[in-house]
């Protein structure tokens, strides 16, 4: 019953702005329903219930989320892509987790640009442009400037070789992933190898620069890059991905050296590999493992090592070494369950998260998913141990 209250309050304090969304939505789509534009979008609503620690008491969050993706495709060279993201979010989390609402609306870019137009003590509103750039090509030549997904990882869960936008596994709720302020150049040899430079900067005003280099031989697509992460770190590494005995076989491979003082320190690596299977019933299975030369001895901080940390590439995970584990299976036409699990030997970290979709129609999706973790800490104070579970629908439009 305490579910059912929560949540008729918030569909209650919300009502005017999903009214106002699915408006803006369909007057959008009445403008720009032409031949060079498009626009695309979801619009979702998502029940948490979660508890940390020794505590016994659920706390409810529910978020609002809406999308929109435009591209308007100025000419034949030149487009404008535009992503935005909307968010209310209500709930016990917002009074409860100190410094909440900067969480939630974290822009690690050079610009910010995201916007809480709304912070009260039982919600916020929060809206993000993560996608805003000019793409410009001629012959086999490609040009992107602005705010961009640079994606160079060819692993599941972590990406060495990716550079410039890290993520997180657990922020299942996030699908388009992070963009970056950047420029990406590149050229194509052919029709499976290219030439990439790109160069981003953060918020923190620092420069990432590399260059990457990709093609295809024997199967396997192949690529090795090499630049300079937050002028901090010389980089050097690459990535593979093919097939072995009818499965996805990949990996990464980064090492990072200090530019300052470089005699003086050794090297790091961060390195992946990753292997999927599919049978013909539809069960699917994956494993993937990491390396990390970054990975403290143990978890110092509990489950906001875990959960709390900014990311980056020399950030992947807290510990060394990590093992992922999953697997995937069609119930029917409309129902898939999948089952993930993460263990990290330093701390004795645990993750188990299953996840039951249903397809209720080609733009209408209703999940449910849950997650649970654990970390070995002999400190009382931290939280070393979760439980949360999801209800989400989803309309894609």
């Amino acid at each position: 019953m305490f579910i059912l209250r929560y949540l008729s309050k918030t569909i209650l304090m919300l009502k005017k702005t999903f009214i106002f969304l699915l408006l803006y939505w369909v007057l959008s789509f009445s403008i720009f329903a032409q031949d060079n534009l498009s626009l695309k979008g979801y619009i979702k609503g998502m029940t948490a219930m979660q508890t940390m620690g020794n505590v016994e008491d659920w706390s409810i969050e529910n978020t609002l989320h809406n999308r929109f993706d435009f591209n308007w495709y100025i000419n034949e060279k030149l487009t404008c892509t535009v992503g935005l993201r909307n968010r209310i979010i209500s709930g016990d989390n917002i009074s409860q987790i100190p410094d909440y609402r900067d969480y939630v609306s974290h822009d690690n870019a050079y610009f910010d640009l995201s916007l809480t137009w709304a912070n009260e003590k039982s919600w916020v509103g929060l809206s993000q442009l993560d996608r805003l750039n000019l793409d410009y090509s001629i012959g086999n030549f490609q040009i992107t400037l602005g705010r961009q997904r640079i994606n160079w990882g060819q692993s599941f869960v972590w990406n060495p070789n990716d550079l410039f936008n890290t993520y997180s596994y657990f922020d299942f709720d996030y699908e388009e992933k992070p963009g970056s302020d950047a420029i990406r150049m590149q050229y194509y040899i052919g029709e499976s190898s290219k030439i990439e430079l790109s160069a981003s900067l953060n918020a923190d005003k620092k420069i990432t620069s590399a260059m990457l280099y990709r093609f295809n031989t024997n199967g396997y697509d192949i690529q090795f890059l090499t630049g300079i992460y937050s002028e901090s770190d010389y980089v050097i590494g690459g990535g593979w991905s093919g097939s072995i005995g009818g499965g996805g076989f990949n990996g990464e491979l980064t090492y990072y050296h200090a530019i300052k003082n470089f005699s003086d320190y050794k090297g790091k690596i961060l390195a992946t590999l990753h292997y999927d299977y599919t049978f013909k019933n539809t069960l699917n299975l994956q494993f993937e493992t990491l390396y990390n030369g970054f990975g403290a001895k143990d978890i110092k901080r509990g489950l906001e090592d875990i959960l709390f940390t900014d990311l980056g590439p020399v950030n992947l995970f807290p510990t060394k070494v990590a093992f992922f584990a999953g697997v995937g299976y069609e119930l029917s036409p409309l129902i898939r369950a999948n089952l993930s699990g993460m263990y990290g030997p330093k701390g004795n970290f645990i993750y188990v998260g299953p996840t039951i979709m249903y397809a209720m129609s080609e733009t209408l999706e209703l999940a449910v998913m849950g997650q649970y973790f654990s970390v070995e800490n002999n400190i009382e104070s931290l939280i070393n141990d979760g439980n949360s579970i999801f209800l989400r629908l989803k309309w894609s439009f």
